[in-house]
């Protein structure tokens, strides 16, 4: 049985015929190799390798996620290469344009023909019911055929125009959509290294203070014993020294919290050592207006206008309905044999034009025009909300600023005072009471200048993403 259908194969017409058919196979495929070259995948932790496309929205490469992960002690910069490279925060994001990718190829497919190689082997009864002289005779390889057909889509309504301007809008949805991700989890990085290297600083002068405490409390002990201090200025002293102690126990645990945190948003272990590089803040060197006329070049406002661009594809599908649709096909046989032997190719022309389809069209249109009024307005809101953005930081880094340098002050006031009054206290001519409020003043003036000192450089951080000039890209980094 199947030796028949091997036998008809390797007849002459297909013979003749498999050089152009090897021709046109191979054009094929070379087609869909072109449609479908590009993609997208980022490991995670890959050996510190930074993959396509990350460079390109973060400004961070290969190169740089080695040498930060060689530190001992790393910046901000260092601690955001490494976030790049070995979270899954930007991986995640890199899928989504791998699936628009999808989309758009899959859209600019639907221009192409649709081509299949077709095989029909029948077999059927040799035998015949005889009705009268001649009649009867053998069915074997009756209708047997190999041929190629295809259909080209030459107009159905708007689809395959409004499929591609869909897809090149959630191209562009995805690809801002990257650069948006990469610009927050730079702020999100900063806010969390701060705040550590804040609570680092804060326990530091709160352990100090109490190893000062405690001295005090053991001269004044002694001072007690002799009568030579009362003792309820002991006890505010002990009272002083058990308020430091709760306050390092809980610094040591929102401390302990916060390095989980950054290591979550990183990947770098939580005893890492952090040291900030970037000390230096100064008044921005452009205007308000000049911030707010970058918003339309931020990531969010761009993605979307984009997304409004893919509501407007919407639309211009669902008005296509109204339009007919044409469909060309054909038949090209390779080989055909049996009673019904077919010509060697043939073409043809469908048509068909809607004229009722229960006001579903226009349903459809309803739907679009809605979708796209709502993409409109969240182009406004965001774009609203960007610049409130923009200004609020801008006139915060500037508060900032100058609340830094005035505790600043307060704190070297502070320090001269402690220094004065220490000294006073070596010669006997001071207090130990003295001595601890104003320790505790000088406390209170430094845990306020390291709070806002952080404060300043994270706004600084804030209003580069703000604006759209960080993370900093390849082509702009000097």
């Amino acid at each position: 049985m199947f030796s028949d259908f091997f036998h008809f194969l390797s007849r002459t017409r297909l013979l003749k015929n498999i050089q152009s058919f090897k021709i046109l196979a191979a054009g094929l495929a070379a087609l869909g190799l072109l449609s479908g070259c590009a993609q997208y995948h980022v490991a995670v932790a890959d050996q510190d390798q930074v993959d396509n496309p990350l460079p390109a929205v973060t400004g961070v490469n290969t190169d740089q996620a080695k040498a930060a992960a060689a530190k001992t002690t790393l910046n901000l910069w260092d601690v955001y290469a490494l976030a790049v490279e070995r979270t899954e925060t930007m991986a995640i994001t890199v899928d989504n344009l791998e699936l628009a990718d999808a989309l758009q190829q899959q859209a600019f497919g639907a221009w192409l023909p649709q081509v299949y190689l077709n095989g029909q082997k029948n077999w059927v009864s040799g035998s015949y019911v005889q009705s009268g002289p001649g009649t009867g005779g053998s069915g074997a390889n009756a209708g047997d055929s190999l041929y190629l057909s295809g259909a080209e889509t030459i107009l159905s309504g708007l689809n395959q125009v409004a499929a591609i301007e869909g897809a090149k809008a959630n191209m562009s949805v995805a690809q801002y959509g990257l650069r948006d991700a990469a610009s927050r989890l730079l702020l999100n990085v900063a806010q969390a290294f701060y705040l550590v290297l804040e609570l680092q600083d804060s326990l530091q002068t709160d352990m100090a203070s109490r190893d000062l405490t405690q001295k005090i409390l053991d001269v004044q002990k002694n001072w007690v014993t002799i009568g030579r201090a009362q003792k309820s200025d002991m006890l505010t002293t002990t009272a002083q020294l058990a308020q430091l102690d709760a306050t390092i126990q809980n610094d040591k645990t929102q401390l302990t919290q916060d390095k989980e945190t950054l290591a979550f948003l990183t990947g770098i272990k939580p005893d890492t050592e952090l040291q900030s590089t970037d000390e230096n803040y100064t008044v921005p060197s452009f205007s308000l207006d000049d911030a707010t006329a970058k918003v339309d070049g931020r990531p969010d406002v761009l993605q979307a206008k984009a997304n409004l661009d893919a509501a407007a594809a919407t639309v211009l599908q669902a008005h296509g309905e109204h339009l007919p649709s044409i469909i060309a096909t054909g038949d090209y046989y390779l080989a055909a044999d049996g009673a019904n032997n077919p010509r060697e190719w043939n073409v043809g022309l469908e048509a068909s034009l809607p004229v009722f389809e229960g006001g579903q069209v226009v349903a459809q249109e309803r739907e679009a025009d809605a979708r796209r009024d709502q993409a409109k307005l969240a182009l406004s809101q965001i774009r609203r909300s960007a610049l409130e953005e923009i200004r609020q930081v801008y006139k915060g880094l500037g508060d900032s600023i100058q609340q830094a340098a005035a505790y600043q002050n307060a704190m070297d006031s502070s320090q001269s005072a402690y220094d004065a009054v220490l000294h006073d206290y070596k010669l006997n001519l001071q207090t130990p009471l003295t001595l601890l409020q104003t320790l505790n003043s000088l406390e209170a003036a430094k845990e306020d200048y390291v709070k806002t000192r952080y404060q300043t450089l994270y706004d600084q951080v804030w209003l580069g993403v703000a604006v759209g000039d960080l993370p900093k890209l390849p082509d702009e980094k000097k």
